[in-house]
């Protein structure tokens, strides 16, 4: 070509159309992600209905399978649209605005909504420990009791020892005994017959990893009241001091604190529900009678805990021998 000619410009490639009917075509994703809408709604309406036992499926599979099935729609969505040639269209803004919502309110699922929630438990209870005990978890909400996504154990308490400083252990807490909890007597909340006792297992150490379904480890469970099942769990081994089949009386030794099952460190845990079955059951609150908190006696009271600043924050308490816990109202 000779110099100073001009190149013949390539005819410009037209740009790719759009198709009306690819603006109105509906996603297979987009679809189930409308279902999942639904499903969502329904669950949470059935839910706040507080049905019951039949709860207790819906909660243990529904939020689980609602996360799940939404992930995948999710990938589908994104796999969709490294096909699709002419932008978003109004099916799929919907599509991803029912997932954002599904995906957003997921956390509305916590706490349990028991059906005992409105009807808690006539049996006057007295704390498990002598002497000054703190409220390491207790009460309604999530911000002061971990428990109450737990269906089983939605009103649990979990109790121990601190310091004025807020720390539960002596020296530097590597070791079990340098717990304030550690090896105290614990009594029995209430009267009743023993349903079920385990001892043997072994403590955890500090620090050590631990798997959720060890759950109580050595424990009692006391049948307080007709369809009432009190739990006391994490007892130090060998130290279970009552059988299956035993009348218990308010105030009577059970064992001796320790750091079994599903434990940070050793601390008493308890939960009040409507079956003998761990897992299977729903909470029920139940109140601490004849207490002192913060030099104040408490007839009847629900404490509560928190935790903040890697302290333990809850109400500091002490049982108090009014004679007015153990019995039925």
């Amino acid at each position: 070509m000779p110099d100073g000619a001009r190149r013949p410009r390539r005819p410009l490639r037209p740009l790719p159309q759009p198709d009306p009917a690819e603006r109105r075509v509906l996603d297979g994703w987009v679809r189930v992600a409308g279902g999942m809408v639904v499903l969502h709604a329904a669950l949470l309406l059935t839910l706040w209905a507080r049905p019951g036992r039949i709860a207790l499926w819906i909660w243990y599979a529904g939020p689980i399978g609602l996360a799940l099935v939404t992930a995948g729609l999710l990938a589908a969505s994104l796999r969709s649209a490294r096909r699709w040639r002419h932008g978003v269209n109004g099916w799929q803004v919907l599509g991803y605005a029912g997932l954002m919502t599904v995906i957003f309110t997921l956390p509305v699922y916590d706490p349990y909504p028991s059906s005992y929630d409105d009807r808690p438990s006539r049996v006057a209870f007295r704390l498990p420990l002598e002497g000054p005990v703190t409220v390491a978890w207790g009460g309604p909400t999530a911000d002061v009791n971990y428990h109450v996504f737990l269906p089983d154990q939605r009103w649990a308490y979990d109790l121990l020892v601190t310091r004025d400083d807020g720390r539960t252990f002596r020296t530097d807490g590597a070791a079990l005994d340098d717990y304030l909890a550690y090896g105290l007597p614990v009594y029995a909340p209430a009267a009743g017959t023993v349903f079920a006792a385990r001892d043997g297992e072994p403590e955890v150490a500090i620090g050590a990893p631990r798997w959720g379904l060890a759950g109580l480890g050595n424990h009692v469970g006391i049948e307080v009241a007709p369809g009432e099942f009190l739990f006391v769990g994490h007892f130090k081994p060998g130290t279970v001091a009552v059988g299956v089949g035993d009348r218990v009386a308010a105030g009577q030794l059970l064992g001796r604190v320790g750091n079994s099952g599903n434990s940070s460190e050793p601390h008493v845990h308890l939960h009040l529900q409507d079956s003998p079955r761990s897992w299977l059951g729903e909470g029920i609150p139940f109140h601490f009678h004849g207490y002192r908190q913060a030099n104040r006696l408490v007839e009847q009271g629900m404490p509560r805990g928190g935790r903040s600043g890697g302290r333990y924050r809850g109400g500091r308490i002490a049982h108090a021998d009014t004679g007015a816990s153990g019995g039925a109202r």
